[in-house]
């Protein structure tokens, strides 16, 4: 059953990377950011530069916790594999 939870918690984090990562990249790269709200607004850099960062730096926090959900989801993982190893071993 933990091989399961670990599995969709790698999953689910490394959708949550992926996407918003991937977000941060390309804002960086064309200095233009979608913003989350109602309407879609776009931010560019050249126009509304504190806001811009400020949001930026928003979305790079938000890496934060699933990046940790994923170290520790592979953690767990690979200690139980390697339980189940010794367990498997014993006599």
């Amino acid at each position: 059953m933990i091989f399961l939870a670990c599995a969709g918690a790698i999953i689910a984090s490394l959708y949550m990377l992926l996407t918003q990562g991937l977000t941060v990249l390309n804002a960086r790269r064309t200095g233009v950011l979608v913003s989350k709200s109602y309407g879609k607004a776009k931010i560019e850099r050249a126009v509304e530069t504190e806001r811009f960062e400020k949001l930026l730096q928003g979305r790079v926090k938000a890496l934060g916790m699933p990046a940790l959900i994923l170290v520790s989801a592979i953690c767990v993982l690979a200690w139980q594999i390697f339980a189940m190893m010794i367990a498997l071993r014993a006599p």
